[in-house]
Formats: structure tokens, C-alpha cells, sequence
């Protein structure tokens, strides 16, 4: 990576970190409870099929499906059960190309693969919720056909698919980052900048959101835990 391009991503990042998200109050009839999964160095978003439409990329893949969970990451190295540490020092220093992992339930699926270390429940406004999905939707690359555009099949056996994606993989754009604009998207006050580890996300999530909707409000949950 030559030194200007170095720059520009940094000033990206800073950017990104000092963003300011639309937050959108939380009421009865506008609410719904979604979790983001982490495994303690990676996160991923637990979304009830409810928040997208019937034409959205990811229902037309699985039309039946009542349960997501989605991540992004490093094509090479997020495609591998047991990645090496070189091929995760590899995937941070070049701009590497992405895919979008898609795992879909009919109902909450618990400790299929690996357990979460981590998993924050919040609440965020059915509108922000849409946002998030459409965000998701931009983020895949799409065939002539507007169809996503399978890789590989995912780790839960004919319930998942690596999906191709928008964007590179690098130091200033890693998958927990990604996560944090998905956040960002629905609401959710967070910043790119504490985004580096699963860790500082998910706490900043608990800091900056309630943990279930208004008293009276129907919601749609989910509890999947897949990598």
C-alpha cells in the first residue's frame, strides 16, 4: 500500500469515527430487539427476517427462513475453519476482497458451532432496523440477475452461504467495523474508532442502547450463535 493511500484511509477512519448517527426514539409500536454476536474477536449481527423486505438479496436466498445471522470479512481468511496467524497478518496489510457470511434458522439455534462469548440483546426502532437491512443489501455484490452472488456454501450445511461482497478487508476497515456502520445505520450511537475489538463494541452497544423495547411494544427476538 503506498504512503497516500495509507493517508486516505486514515482520514476515512477519522471520519467514520466522528460520524454523527441519527438516532431514532423507540416506542410501542416502533421497536424491535436484535443481538450482536461475538466470539470474542469477531461480530456478527442476529436479525429476525421480519426487518427485511420479501425482495431483499438475502430472503430470496432462504424466502423461508424466520432467523439470520450475518458477518463480513477477509475472503481467505473468514472462508477457513482453522485460519493460520499469517493468514490473518496477511489479510490486514493489503486491501483484500470480502464476502458476507449468511447463516439462516427456522427457529434460535444454540451452540451449533461455537458457543458466543459474548451476546448483547438491544432494542432499535423498527425503521432503524430497515436501515440496517438495506445497508446489508449494499453491501453484497450482485449478478445481472440482482442475485447474490455465492462463493461457497457457509459452515452450517444447506443453511448458509459466503456471499461476495462490496468493499476491501484491511487495518482501518476490519469486520468489526463493518458491524459498527451496520449499528450506525439502524441508530445506534457507536463509533468506528472503538470498533477494533469485538469487545469494545459490544460494551459500547450495552452503554449507548436499552436492552428491550417499550413496555407494550411486539417484538421479533432471535438467539443464534454461529461464527
Amino acid at each position: 500500500m503506498q504512503f497516500r493511500q495509507f493517508v486516505g484511509l486514515l482520514i476515512i477512519l477519522w471520519v467514520g469515527a466522528c460520524t454523527t448517527v441519527t438516532t431514532r426514539p423507540l416506542s410501542a409500536d416502533n421497536c424491535t430487539t436484535i443481538r450482536l454476536w461475538s466470539n470474542g474477536w469477531h461480530t456478527n449481527l442476529a436479525l429476525p427476517a421480519e426487518i427485511f423486505d420479501q425482495d431483499h438479496a438475502i430472503r430470496l436466498l432462504f424466502p423461508e427462513a424466520r432467523y439470520f445471522l450475518i458477518g463480513w470479512g477477509e475472503r481467505d481468511f473468514y472462508m477457513v475453519r482453522n485460519p493460520s496467524v499469517w493468514k490473518g497478518f496477511k489479510a490486514i496489510i493489503p486491501p483484500s476482497p470480502t464476502v458476507i457470511q449468511v447463516l439462516a434458522a427456522d427457529e434460535p439455534v444454540e451452540n451449533t458451532l461455537w458457543p458466543a462469548s459474548e451476546l448483547a440483546e438491544f432494542a432499535v426502532s423498527e425503521t432503524g432496523a430497515r436501515q440496517m437491512a438495506e445497508g446489508i443489501a449494499n453491501a453484497l455484490s450482485l449478478d445481472e440477475d440482482k442475485m447474490p452472488v455465492i462463493v461457497e456454501k457457509g459452515r452450517l450445511a444447506n443453511a448458509g452461504y459466503f456471499l461476495a461482497a462490496r468493499g476491501n478487508f484491511h487495518l482501518l476497515n476490519m469486520c468489526n467495523h463493518w458491524t459498527a456502520r451496520r449499528l450506525q445505520e439502524a441508530g445506534v450511537p457507536v463509533r468506528q474508532s472503538i470498533a477494533f475489538t469485538a469487545p469494545g463494541l459490544i460494551r459500547a452497544v450495552r452503554r449507548k442502547t436499552a436492552a428491550s423495547c417499550p413496555v407494550g411494544a411486539t417484538t421479533q427476538t432471535t438467539l443464534v450463535r454461529f461464527p
